[in-house]
Protein backbone atom coordinates (compact mmCIF):
# COMPACT_ATOMS: atom_id res chain seq x y z
CA UNK A 1 0.00 0.00 0.00
CA UNK A 2 1.23 3.40 -0.88
CA UNK A 3 1.88 5.95 2.29
CA UNK A 4 -0.24 9.19 1.53
CA UNK A 5 1.87 12.20 0.30
CA UNK A 6 0.48 15.67 1.48
CA UNK A 7 3.73 17.58 0.73
CA UNK A 8 1.84 18.21 -2.78
CA UNK A 9 -0.10 20.96 -3.74
CA UNK A 10 -3.77 19.09 -4.19
CA UNK A 11 -3.95 18.73 -8.13
CA UNK A 12 -7.74 19.28 -9.22
CA UNK A 13 -9.02 16.51 -11.42
CA UNK A 14 -12.64 16.22 -12.83
CA UNK A 15 -13.74 13.25 -14.85
CA UNK A 16 -16.84 11.77 -16.09
CA UNK A 17 -16.56 7.98 -14.86
CA UNK A 18 -18.95 5.30 -14.45
CA UNK A 19 -20.58 3.86 -11.23
CA UNK A 20 -20.98 0.04 -11.15
CA UNK A 21 -23.43 -0.05 -9.10
CA UNK A 22 -24.33 -4.38 -9.89
CA UNK A 23 -21.81 -6.24 -10.91
CA UNK A 24 -24.29 -8.15 -13.05
CA UNK A 25 -27.03 -5.59 -14.20
CA UNK A 26 -25.39 -3.41 -16.73
CA UNK A 27 -28.19 -0.95 -16.26
CA UNK A 28 -27.06 -0.24 -12.75
CA UNK A 29 -23.71 1.04 -14.11
CA UNK A 30 -24.65 4.85 -14.31
CA UNK A 31 -22.25 7.92 -15.37
CA UNK A 32 -20.94 9.96 -12.42
CA UNK A 33 -18.83 12.99 -12.30
CA UNK A 34 -15.97 12.75 -10.01
CA UNK A 35 -13.91 15.54 -8.81
CA UNK A 36 -10.69 16.45 -6.33
CA UNK A 37 -11.16 20.27 -5.79
CA UNK A 38 -8.28 22.49 -4.48
CA UNK A 39 -9.00 22.26 -1.41
CA UNK A 40 -8.78 18.36 -1.01
CA UNK A 41 -12.15 17.32 -1.20
CA UNK A 42 -13.01 14.17 -3.09
CA UNK A 43 -16.28 14.00 -4.28
CA UNK A 44 -18.80 12.25 -6.76
CA UNK A 45 -22.20 13.51 -8.04
CA UNK A 46 -25.10 11.62 -10.19
CA UNK A 47 -26.88 12.41 -13.13
CA UNK A 48 -28.86 15.07 -11.29
CA UNK A 49 -25.51 16.21 -9.53
CA UNK A 50 -26.45 14.92 -6.25
CA UNK A 51 -23.59 14.24 -3.74
CA UNK A 52 -23.10 10.75 -3.61
CA UNK A 53 -20.06 11.11 -1.37
CA UNK A 54 -17.95 14.20 -0.55
CA UNK A 55 -15.01 13.63 1.85
CA UNK A 56 -11.42 14.77 2.68
CA UNK A 57 -9.35 12.96 0.09
CA UNK A 58 -6.98 12.30 3.23
CA UNK A 59 -9.88 10.23 4.61
CA UNK A 60 -10.22 8.08 1.34
CA UNK A 61 -8.75 4.54 0.83
CA UNK A 62 -8.84 3.46 -3.00
CA UNK A 63 -8.00 0.74 -4.36
CA UNK A 64 -7.20 -0.02 -7.96
CA UNK A 65 -7.71 -3.50 -9.19
CA UNK A 66 -5.41 -5.20 -12.22
CA UNK A 67 -9.02 -4.86 -14.24
CA UNK A 68 -8.88 -1.00 -14.70
CA UNK A 69 -11.52 -0.77 -11.63
CA UNK A 70 -11.13 2.15 -9.43
CA UNK A 71 -12.39 1.11 -5.88
CA UNK A 72 -13.35 3.99 -3.49
CA UNK A 73 -13.90 3.28 -0.15
CA UNK A 74 -16.31 6.69 1.41
CA UNK A 75 -18.27 6.82 4.56
CA UNK A 76 -17.87 3.19 5.29
CA UNK A 77 -18.84 2.18 1.77
CA UNK A 78 -17.52 0.77 -1.14
CA UNK A 79 -18.21 2.29 -4.81
CA UNK A 80 -16.96 0.58 -7.88
CA UNK A 81 -16.04 2.95 -10.29
CA UNK A 82 -14.62 2.11 -14.22
CA UNK A 83 -13.62 4.52 -16.88
CA UNK A 84 -16.65 3.37 -19.73
CA UNK A 85 -20.19 2.30 -18.72
CA UNK A 86 -22.10 -1.38 -20.12
CA UNK A 87 -24.00 -1.17 -23.45
CA UNK A 88 -27.37 -0.51 -21.59
CA UNK A 89 -25.68 2.17 -19.05
CA UNK A 90 -27.86 5.19 -19.14
CA UNK A 91 -25.79 8.28 -21.18
CA UNK A 92 -24.59 11.09 -19.24
CA UNK A 93 -26.92 13.80 -18.27
CA UNK A 94 -27.32 16.99 -19.67
CA UNK A 95 -26.44 18.58 -16.38
CA UNK A 96 -23.14 16.07 -16.30
CA UNK A 97 -22.13 17.39 -19.82
CA UNK A 98 -22.78 21.23 -18.36
CA UNK A 99 -20.44 20.50 -15.46
CA UNK A 100 -17.68 18.54 -17.35
CA UNK A 101 -17.97 21.64 -19.90
CA UNK A 102 -17.66 24.08 -16.62
CA UNK A 103 -14.70 22.43 -15.47
CA UNK A 104 -12.01 25.15 -14.91
CA UNK A 105 -8.45 25.03 -13.26
CA UNK A 106 -8.26 21.06 -13.55
CA UNK A 107 -7.92 18.52 -15.86
CA UNK A 108 -11.23 17.44 -17.00
CA UNK A 109 -10.11 13.92 -17.30
CA UNK A 110 -12.03 11.61 -19.63
CA UNK A 111 -14.14 13.11 -22.47
CA UNK A 112 -14.93 9.75 -23.63
CA UNK A 113 -19.07 10.19 -23.58
CA UNK A 114 -19.27 6.96 -25.35
CA UNK A 115 -20.04 3.71 -24.25
CA UNK A 116 -19.35 -0.16 -25.45
CA UNK A 117 -22.52 0.51 -26.90
CA UNK A 118 -23.14 -1.36 -30.34
CA UNK A 119 -19.63 -2.81 -29.72
CA UNK A 120 -20.67 -5.68 -28.09
CA UNK A 121 -23.32 -6.44 -30.30
CA UNK A 122 -21.10 -6.53 -33.76
CA UNK A 123 -18.59 -8.92 -31.67
CA UNK A 124 -21.49 -11.92 -31.96
CA UNK A 125 -21.22 -12.06 -35.88
CA UNK A 126 -20.28 -14.85 -37.76
CA UNK A 127 -19.74 -14.23 -41.44
CA UNK A 128 -17.87 -12.32 -43.92
CA UNK A 129 -19.73 -8.16 -43.75
CA UNK A 130 -20.72 -9.59 -39.92
CA UNK A 131 -17.37 -10.76 -39.36
CA UNK A 132 -15.18 -7.78 -40.73
CA UNK A 133 -18.19 -5.46 -38.71
CA UNK A 134 -17.22 -7.94 -35.48
CA UNK A 135 -13.56 -7.07 -35.66
CA UNK A 136 -14.83 -3.18 -36.16
CA UNK A 137 -16.77 -3.36 -33.17
CA UNK A 138 -14.03 -5.19 -30.94
CA UNK A 139 -11.08 -2.23 -31.95
CA UNK A 140 -14.24 0.72 -31.38
CA UNK A 141 -14.69 -1.34 -27.63
CA UNK A 142 -11.07 -1.78 -26.86
CA UNK A 143 -10.69 1.90 -28.11
CA UNK A 144 -13.29 2.83 -25.65
CA UNK A 145 -12.23 0.89 -22.88
CA UNK A 146 -8.73 2.43 -23.09
CA UNK A 147 -9.77 5.87 -23.28
CA UNK A 148 -12.00 4.89 -19.98
CA UNK A 149 -8.45 3.36 -18.42
CA UNK A 150 -6.83 6.66 -19.06
CA UNK A 151 -9.28 8.43 -17.01
CA UNK A 152 -8.62 5.94 -14.16
CA UNK A 153 -5.67 5.65 -14.63
CA UNK A 154 -5.04 10.06 -14.02
CA UNK A 155 -6.84 9.16 -10.46
CA UNK A 156 -4.53 6.74 -9.87
CA UNK A 157 -1.69 9.08 -9.78
CA UNK A 158 -3.24 12.10 -8.58
CA UNK A 159 -4.96 11.16 -5.12
CA UNK A 160 -1.55 9.35 -3.57
CA UNK A 161 -0.20 12.93 -4.07
CA UNK A 162 -3.11 14.65 -2.75
CA UNK A 163 -2.81 12.67 0.10
CA UNK A 164 -5.63 9.82 0.05
CA UNK A 165 -4.44 5.77 0.73
CA UNK A 166 -3.91 4.08 -2.41
CA UNK A 167 -3.46 0.75 -3.35
CA UNK A 168 -2.22 0.93 -7.31
CA UNK A 169 -1.97 -1.41 -10.01
CA UNK A 170 -0.60 -1.82 -13.27
CA UNK A 171 -3.75 -2.24 -15.16
CA UNK A 172 -2.65 -5.26 -17.83
CA UNK A 173 -5.46 -7.82 -17.22
CA UNK A 174 -7.69 -6.54 -19.80
CA UNK A 175 -5.00 -5.99 -22.32
CA UNK A 176 -3.92 -9.55 -22.61
CA UNK A 177 -7.85 -10.24 -22.32
CA UNK A 178 -8.22 -7.74 -25.57
CA UNK A 179 -5.52 -9.28 -27.43
CA UNK A 180 -7.00 -12.64 -26.97
CA UNK A 181 -10.63 -11.10 -28.47
CA UNK A 182 -9.19 -9.69 -31.24
CA UNK A 183 -7.36 -12.75 -32.00
CA UNK A 184 -10.33 -14.48 -32.47
CA UNK A 185 -12.35 -12.19 -34.18
CA UNK A 186 -9.41 -12.10 -36.71
CA UNK A 187 -9.79 -15.84 -37.47
CA UNK A 188 -13.42 -15.26 -37.40
CA UNK A 189 -13.41 -12.80 -40.06
CA UNK A 190 -10.87 -15.03 -42.10
CA UNK A 191 -13.18 -17.98 -41.03
CA UNK A 192 -15.96 -15.85 -42.29
CA UNK A 193 -14.78 -14.96 -45.89
CA UNK A 194 -13.12 -18.93 -46.50
CA UNK A 195 -16.71 -20.07 -46.31
CA UNK A 196 -18.49 -17.31 -48.52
Amino acid sequence: MDSPQTQSPVQPLKSLLYWRKSKVNGAATVPVILSLDPSGVLSMQNAELRTIFALPVSHASVRFTSWGTMVVQAHGQQHDIVGVGASMSPSPSRAQLAELGTASGGNSGNDNLGRLGSAGAAMSAADGIGAAAGVAGGVAMEYAYYRGLEAIKAWQETLPLAGATVKKSSMEAMKYFMLAVIAALAIALVAGLLIR
